[in-house]
């Protein structure tokens, strides 16, 4: 059994690697802050963006409006940047995406190999995949959606790595949480998403709520 995860594992990388390689060779490793263009997100974070070369936590609910704050932040990037997404469900729309501004033929979107029942196996795996995109330096932001099972054994270990790699490539990498969660991301910022008539509203601990304006493009308003 260790045998065959490790094989996968080893497949998913190597194929990962090809892609980046396909896509864009490595640029000079960033750094800075990149606001997403939404004001009431921007004025909640410490420098006015998302920092590079860190991991950040957006956490709400269905509906709240947290995939798109992501997609905004991927939107906003530079047009020669890479984006990617670790879409653990299999979810995610992309023509939604697109909707938001997002360019396509820079977006590499990464799932398991059945989005139904990802289980525990295959979410170790794409925390595997997440840790390969932070730390190449190809991209500039990663969305990491990944439902791990409660009491995964060595869960700490590999969400630590996911913080590494973001400061190894100078990438932004962006975890997408559900309030109440037992996972406990070492992320250096952390946001409170939450959806208020087709607003998102921001907020950092300690710190008021900050609404954005209302996002635009197809299904935005009813973005997870």
């Amino acid at each position: 059994m260790a045998i065959e995860t490790s094989q996968r594992r080893t497949v998913l990388l190597a194929s990962l690697r090809d892609e980046i390689r396909r896509l864009e060779r490595r640029p000079d490793r960033r750094a800075g802050v990149l606001p997403c263009g939404l004001a009431g997100v921007d004025e909640a974070l410490p420098s006015g963006g998302f920092p590079r070369g860190t991991l950040s936590e957006l956490r709400g609910g269905p509906a709240s409006g947290k995939t798109a704050v992501a997609l905004a932040l991927v939107a906003a990037l530079g047009r020669e940047e890479l984006a990617a997404c670790v879409d653990g469900a299999g979810e995610l729309y992309p023509p939604a995406a697109a909707a938001l501004g997002v360019d396509l033929a820079r977006f590499l979107l990464v799932r398991p190999g059945d989005a139904r029942s990802p289980g525990e196996r295959a979410g170790v795996d794409l925390l595997w995949a997440a840790e390969a995109l932070l730390a190449s330096g190809a991209f500039g932001a990663v969305i990491i959606d990944v439902a791990l099972p409660p009491g995964l054994r060595g869960a700490d270990g590999l969400l630590r790595r996911l913080q590494t790699a973001a400061e190894r490539g100078g990438t932004i990498g962006l975890w997408l949480s559900a309030p109440g969660s037992s996972v406990r991301v070492p992320s250096g910022i952390r946001l409170d998403i939450s959806g208020c008539d087709g607003r998102v509203v921001a907020s950092r601990e300690g710190r008021p709520a900050r609404p954005s304006l209302a996002l635009r493009g197809a299904g935005a308003g009813d973005a997870a």
